[in-house]
């Protein structure tokens, strides 16, 4: 005779691949969406600026002061050149978070102050 015990472990192992299956099948969970990143403080923006500076102030090129209110940037200062003028006024542009610069304050060394 057979033991009766062996039809209940091969019964119970059906139906834990049976019910095993959809769990399986399923789409796995999607992950969590990530918050909307929140703007930057103006303490990061000038932060931010000035490590991007930091290679042109140290050769000689520029000397530039940065403060930012409310992600409007003012750059005060004098530069060796209208390039580097512009290359810092562009580094500042494109930190993320800045909403304007204002560079009339920035000068040409031997130059008349910028309209």
């Amino acid at each position: 005779m057979k033991n009766p015990w062996h039809a209940w472990i091969l019964l119970g192992g059906c139906l834990c691949g049976v019910v095993a299956l959809p769990l399986h099948a399923q789409a796995p969970p999607e992950p969590p969406q990530a918050a909307a990143p929140e703007q930057p403080g103006d303490a990061w923006i000038t932060t931010r600026i000035r490590a991007a500076l930091v290679p042109l102030q140290r050769d000689g090129h520029a000397d530039v002061r940065v403060a930012t209110a409310a992600g409007v940037v003012t750059l005060e200062g004098s530069v060796d050149s209208p390039i580097t003028r512009d290359r810092v006024v562009e580094l500042a542009t494109r930190v993320w978070g800045v909403r304007g610069v204002e560079a009339q304050a920035l000068q040409v060394a031997g130059t008349t102050p910028y309209p």
